[in-house]
Formats: C-alpha cells, sequence, structure tokens
C-alpha cells in the first residue's frame, strides 16, 4: 500500500516529515517505508535524503517530464510493496495533480491511497495569513488584504473546499482511494498530529522512539508583520534564524487576533455550506466537520484598526528589531 499524503500546508506536514525521516530504520521495523524517490536529488542519489520531498518543486517550477520520477518511485515501491510506503510534501496539496498522477501511474490504484488533513477554515486562513506577513509577502494593510482575501474567497469558494480538493483528486487519480483526516488536536491520538496520523495507517510507533512535543505558541499577528518588515530589510534566510529565538513578551504570542469575529464565524460557516457533500460522504457521524470555536470573552472583543492594536505592532516590531541589531 501507498500513502500519498498531500499534507495541506499548516496541519504538521513537517513535524510528521521529520518523524519519520528521522525513524527511519526503525519505522521500518514495523512496516513503513519512507519512500526516498523524490526525497534525494537525480543528480545525487548518495546525498542523505531530506525530509520533505522535491517532486512538488519539479512540477511547480519547470516544465520537464516527470519520468525519471516515475521509474524510480515504481521500482522502489514495488520493492517495498509489502510494506505501508509513504511520500508526503504539504506542497502536494496545491500542485499541478494530474502532473503529480504520472509520477505514480505505475502504483495500481487499488494499492493507492491519497490522505490530507483538513483544517478548520477560519484556522487555515489565520496560519496562512501569518506565514505571510512574516514572510513580508503582504502587501497594503493588513485589513485591506484580509478584506480583499475574504471577498476573493466568496466568489471563488472552491479554493478553500475540501469537497472540490477531492473532486480534483480523483480526476486526476480514476479510482484513487480518498482518505481525508480533521485537522483537530483535541480529537487526535495523544492531540499530536504524528501518532494520530500513525493510527490512521495502521503503522504503531516504534518501541524505545519517543515523539518529539516541542512547545509552538501561535505567533501574534503584530509579532508576524514585525517580523515581515524586517524580512524585507535582511532576507528570509536570516529572518528566519531570528524566529527561531523565544520571547516571553505576551505581544509575540497570541492566537484569533487575524479575522474579527465576525468575519471567523462568516467565513466558517460560508465555507462548511461548500462542504456538506464532503462531510456527509467522508464524516457522516459528525454533527458538523469542526467542533464550534469557543472564543475567550478578550477574543470576542478583538478588533483589528484600533490603538491597541497598532501599539502592539509597535512594541512587537521594537522587540523584533532590537533581535536583528543584537544578532
Amino acid at each position: 500500500m501507498l500513502w500519498l499524503h498531500l499534507g495541506m500546508p499548516k496541519t504538521g506536514t513537517t513535524a510528521l516529515q521529520g518523524y519519520v525521516r528521522k525513524n527511519t530504520a526503525q519505522l521500518a521495523d514495523v512496516g513503513l517505508r519512507y519512500l526516498e524517490s523524490g526525497r534525494r536529488r537525480l543528480e545525487g542519489s548518495g546525498r542523505l535524503a531530506i525530509s520533505h520531498n522535491i517532486i512538488a518543486f519539479h512540477i511547480n517550477q519547470t516544465n520537464q517530464p516527470v519520468d525519471p520520477f516515475r521509474e524510480l518511485m515504481a521500482v522502489e515501491y514495488d520493492k517495498h510493496r509489502d510494506q505501508n510506503c509513504l511520500v508526503s510534501s504539504e506542497m502536494f496539496y496545491s500542485c499541478d495533480l494530474p502532473r503529480l498522477a504520472q509520477v505514480f501511474a505505475e502504483v495500481p490504484s487499488r494499492e493507492l491511497r491519497i490522505t490530507f488533513y483538513c483544517r478548520r477554515y477560519s484556522d487555515f486562513f489565520e496560519a496562512d495569513y501569518k506565514q505571510r506577513a512574516k514572510n513580508g509577502r503582504l502587501s497594503g494593510g493588513a485589513s485591506d488584504f484580509i478584506r480583499n482575501r475574504l471577498a476573493s474567497i466568496k466568489a471563488q469558494p472552491e479554493g478553500l473546499s475540501f469537497s472540490s480538493k477531492v473532486a480534483q483528486i480523483r480526476q486526476a487519480f480514476p479510482g484513487v482511494t480518498v482518505v481525508p483526516m480533521l485537522y483537530e488536536r483535541s480529537e487526535m491520538v495523544r492531540g499530536h498530529v504524528v501518532e494520530d496520523f500513525m493510527s490512521r495507517i495502521e503503522v504503531p510507533l516504534p518501541g524505545g522512539v519517543s515523539v518529539d512535543r516541542p512547545s509552538n505558541p501561535s505567533q501574534s499577528r503584530a509579532a508576524s508583520e514585525a517580523f515581515g518588515i524586517v524580512t524585507r530589510a535582511i532576507g528570509r534566510k536570516e529572518s528566519r534564524r531570528l524566529r527561531r529565538r523565544v520571547s516571553d513578551d505576551p505581544v509575540m504570542v497570541r492566537r484569533n487576533d487575524v479575522l474579527e469575529p465576525d468575519e471567523r464565524a462568516w467565513l466558517d460557516e460560508y465555507l462548511a455550506n461548500e462542504d456538506i457533500a464532503f462531510q456527509q460522504e467522508f464524516f457522516p457521524d459528525r454533527p458538523q466537520l469542526f467542533s464550534p470555536v469557543e472564543l475567550s470573552p478578550e477574543d470576542q472583543k478583538f478588533r483589528r484598526d484600533t490603538a491597541e492594536e497598532y501599539e502592539a505592532l509597535q512594541k512587537a516590531s521594537e522587540i523584533v528589531f532590537r533581535m536583528a541589531l543584537n544578532g
């Protein structure tokens, strides 16, 4: 069986890839093969395999044929087809699926499972915004960007609809079995994506191998925007290095500070209505796809364009600039 993990960005894909790469030998003993095809560059098979998969980069950035990847994938899978085999990249979720399907053309559809985690629409929107912000990829003011993005989603909801994604997968991979999973930490096995994923594909965790559980607080919108300013000045590589440093100032850590409560409620309801068929097919026992959001009293009062939010951005910027000056 081959599990093709499309990822969906912001659903713990990097943590999963890091774990399976780090524990490749131990996982092989319990029946999981993390395929190296696409994790080694074509011109240098002797190099150590990387955690993620470069096939998506090849598809997104070139028009060159995928034949070399298809040949390598076919040979490696045939050698390990008695195990659960895994291929993973969050970039697969948005890449050209018909071209991706060509890479797996030699794998019988009955032996292929395509999976991805589904994250609550508003949570994904917030995580995506912060990623763009800290990488310096926002144009205009925050509120203008957010309102324009929401208007775009209203006009073309298929961009974030899971029903649309499944339809695209089935068109590109006829006869394949699609196995979506929900990115709800409170419902995951021990609240962790690695343990949850392994449980879903029925691979036991190797004895004596622990799952890293680093504290991963959500960076605030103010911090993300401040890092974005620095990123445009010093480049993404240096900015990423700065972001690894921990600041214990409360202004740097916060959730639910991108969408205002009415925007969050609208987005979740609007896209949930688009995905009724998806829910009924894959999660028929759930009253709704995602459990209700319970905002704190402070979060319910959140508004972006206020004196308090401008002050938070100023303070976060001062903290980030000091970090950059101190090296």
